[in-house]
């Protein structure tokens, strides 16, 4: 019997190309690590002002100790491992928040790396 946490993840920036490639990055993770879960990644979405881009990475759904939970955990943390380390200029928090933890918690954003995954 496992129990519930909501990990998601936002990604905005004024680089279009940078959002478009960061946002299809995610969906190919997302995707080969478990079949379907691409349709947690969001389309992009504009600023109503000033230009720019962000889209979201919704959460799983699935028990902390599921299968389903962490091929996304995987998912979440090997998309974040290639954005941080990629020239695309996203900035992006990863949250964990609801569920049976009843906290939030920033996991990882960029320029601070709690990784408490």
């Amino acid at each position: 019997m496992g129990y519930i946490k909501h990990n998601a993840i936002v990604c905005t920036t004024w680089k279009e190309e940078d959002a478009v490639e960061a946002q299809q990055k995610a969906k190919e993770i997302f995707e080969s690590k478990r079949k379907g879960s691409s349709q947690l990644v969001s389309e992009l979405v504009e600023y109503i002002v000033n230009g720019g881009y962000s889209f979201f990475i919704a959460p799983d759904g699935s028990k902390e100790g599921w299968e389903d939970s962490g091929q996304c955990d995987n998912a979440r943390k090997d998309f974040l491992d290639w954005l941080k380390e990629s020239d695309n200029y996203c900035d992006y928090i990863e949250v964990r928040f609801g569920g049976d933890d009843e906290y939030e918690d920033i996991v990882r954003s960029k320029d601070t790396d709690y990784d408490t995954m």
